[in-house]
């Protein structure tokens, strides 16, 4: 298949079908709704998905039983059931829409095809469907606004797919004339990447209720989607593929709930997205920070996050000057993340952070390499994870870390002088490895003189630098902190 655009190849498909068979895609469909209509979304809910294929998976569970994998999500605990009716790439019909709404009773369902034209919505009703899928991106907004009244002129509720700028100002249109569900997908229909910051840069934004969608493979990624604030999440081939995994994935969304460590990434995320809409290569971390000057030196040129180090080290810092150098930057206006760095949760430093974070002098806490962020309360402690790369061994650290639910984690240069701010670089086999696993962010060997190629070989998300800028250890100097920012900008 093209990786040109994988969505205009379906919508064009599809487009071809309903030319040729119509609405009802040649499907005997039914002269009468046989169920109630059950509402979508009017609590927390998982969403499990009637998958047998995806363009970017292929077989997926191709030799599921529609009826069968309904009533073992049903027993799980979900609450809607999403059905896949498309048949060229995901290998769906209407025929499994109408069989699942023919065995389960309570569980609302959502039919998720490319719809294109109103007739395909009385279809949707008449085959049992309680909600209907409809995505921004391929509908101009005047059928937008037709098809959301269209579904709600039958009880249904329109499931709304959202991503970019252009798609939130039709949600605004639509939501002048009818109500609906929300959802952003971390998948990029174009390409098929997912990405879980894309729907945690939206959350606050999103006027309606909201569902993340896709990327959930397991409890903790769950419980990310609802420390975010979703109230539904919407999971597919993970649950298709391993049915027994829906109850853990559940129980751990019904636990959870919005928390500091989801407001942190949703910070991240809009912080990332205004880089883009700056144009700014990626977002920068100013780490070792000891003094005020530095500190408002840093923010000024465009630093988006300061690392203060708590534990044993030349650079280390304490809570009384970290209160200091906020008071300086709140009398700037200077808006910039503060992160602690620790490698001992249980050293008196490692509890001074902690207390940081209590008091609100810290935004997060960088915990490094055996430290699984999973130890700290993600409710009381927003936290993300370091790893120093040295091998391919480091290389399953990494992916332990990605597995539990971590949208990000910072690698480092693994040295036997210190945990960090060595100026040791990471091999590149490594950091090319690492960048396969989720987009980078990169500590050790950052520096004014390779920040251009850092940029141009890797294309980070986040650049985290300390002595490579440093008149001493500690001590940031204006030059080379000026010229970092200078090579960055490319000016």
């Amino acid at each position: 298949m093209s990786k040109k655009n994988i969505l205009q190849e379906i919508v064009e498909r599809r487009q071809a079908d309903l030319n040729r068979l119509g609405a009802s895609l040649g499907f005997e469909i039914p002269l009468k709704r046989t169920r109630q209509v059950v509402p979508f979304l009017d609590s927390d809910s998982c969403i499990f998905e009637i998958k047998r294929a995806s363009p970017s998976k292929g077989d997926i569970a191709p030799d599921l039983i529609p009826e069968v994998l309904a009533k073992t999500y049903a027993n799980a605990g979900a609450k809607a059931i999403s059905v896949l009716t498309e048949s060229h790439f995901f290998k769906g019909s209407l025929n499994d829409l109408m069989a699942v709404s023919n065995t389960v009773e309570h569980c609302s369902i959502l039919r998720k095809d490319f719809i294109l034209q109103e007739d395909e919505v009385e279809v949707s009703y008449l085959c049992g469907a309680d909600a209907v899928l409809l995505i921004a991106r391929i509908l101009d907004v005047d059928l937008l606004v037709t098809l959301a009244k269209k579904i709600h002129s039958y009880s249904m509720t329109p499931f709304l797919e959202v991503r970019s700028v252009e798609d939130f100002e039709k949600l605004k249109r639509v939501l002048q004339e009818v109500s609906v569900v929300a959802g952003v997908n971390s998948r990029d229909l174009k390409s098929f990447k997912m990405d879980a910051l894309i729907p945690a840069a939206l959350q606050e934004k999103l006027p309606a209720q909201a569902v993340f969608e896709s990327g959930i493979h397991s409890p903790e990624d769950a419980a990310f989607a609802k420390m975010l604030g979703f109230k539904g999440i919407l999971v597919g081939e993970s649950v298709a593929k391993s049915p027994d995994k829906a109850q853990p994935i559940v129980k751990a969304f019904e636990n959870a709930s919005a928390n500091k460590l989801g407001d942190f990434w949703k910070k991240i995320a809009q912080r990332r997205e205004l880089k883009k809409q700056e144009n700014k290569a990626c977002l920068v971390k100013i780490c070792g920070i000891t003094r005020v000057e530095d500190a408002l030196l840093a923010a000024q040129l465009g630093a988006d996050l300061l690392g203060f180090v708590f534990a044993e080290s030349p650079r280390k810092t304490d809570l009384k000057n970290l209160s200091l150098i906020q008071e300086a930057l709140d009398n700037k206006g200077l808006k910039v993340l503060r992160v602690g760095v620790v490698t001992d949760l249980e050293s008196s430093l490692g509890k001074e952070a902690l207390l940081g974070i209590h008091q609100g002098l810290l935004d997060a806490i960088q915990v490094h390499d055996s430290l699984l962020p999973s130890l700290l309360d993600a409710n009381v402690c927003p936290r993300y994870g370091a790893i120093r790369l040295g091998s391919e061994k480091d290389i399953e650290n990494l992916r332990d870390y990605l597995g539990k639910g971590e949208p990000r984690v910072l690698i480092d240069a693994k040295s036997e002088k210190a945990l960090g701010g060595t100026g040791d670089s990471i091999p590149v086999e490594l950091v090319l490895e690492a960048k396969k696993h989720a987009p980078l962010w990169i500590a050790g060997g950052v520096s004014p003189q390779n920040i251009r190629s850092i940029i141009r070989d890797f294309n980070p998300e986040l650049v985290d630098l300390s002595s490579s800028i440093e008149s001493e250890n500690g001590v940031k100097s204006k030059e080379k902190l000026e010229l970092f920012f200078k090579e960055f900008n490319n000016e």
